[in-house]
């Protein structure tokens, strides 16, 4: 959201920095019944799509158009980059891995929301990203895009946190936007 400009009064729904995570989850469902003729897409992360999973079978039930475009980082990446600033690189409990042989894992989000009754995708290719977003938004369904993205990127950290210094690689999905 740091890099978010807003082209339309009141096309921007989010928690402002008070960490709460899974709110855009479910808040889009609210925005959505707020304005039913607006697409709405919630852009969220796994970590904050894991905390709210009941939202599909939700928007199904109401039929409710909302697309959730989930960033599959395989962690609960701001924990996770607080972590590394705070302990000097290292990080617990906060990047999902499969048993014994360290590959990241996550559940297959796309499936998951097939199995409530919605539309899901996966994207692993960046030039994929349109076209399910595309998609998504013309079918005028509830519907889940599971993005693939590298978990080594650390954003900058913004707000009124206090934070050590984190490093960070550019976003491999395009540069921030510049008015």
């Amino acid at each position: 959201m740091q890099f978010w400009k807003a082209k339309r009064p009141q096309s921007m729904l989010n928690s402002w920095g008070y960490s709460s995570m899974g709110f855009g989850v479910c808040g889009v469902m609210g925005a959505q019944l707020a304005a039913p003729d607006r697409p709405c897409v919630a852009v969220v992360g796994d970590g904050g799509f894991t905390m709210a999973p009941y939202v599909l079978c939700t928007a199904v039930e109401y039929n409710l158009p909302v697309v959730w475009i989930i960033w599959n980082n395989f962690a609960w990446g701001a924990i996770r980059d607080l972590q590394y600033g705070l302990f000097n690189g290292r990080e617990i409990g906060t990047a999902f891995y499969k048993g014994q042989t360290g590959e990241r894992y996550n559940p297959d989000f796309a499936a998951w929301a097939r199995a409530c009754g919605a539309d899901g995708m996966t994207v692993t290719r960046p030039q994929d990203l349109g076209t399910s977003v595309q998609l998504a938004l013309q079918n005028k369904r509830p519907c889940v895009i599971d993005v693939h993205v590298d978990a080594e990127i650390r954003p900058p950290s913004t707000g009124t946190w206090q934070l050590p210094p984190t490093p960070y690689k550019e976003p491999i999905y395009g540069k921030p936007w510049k008015a």
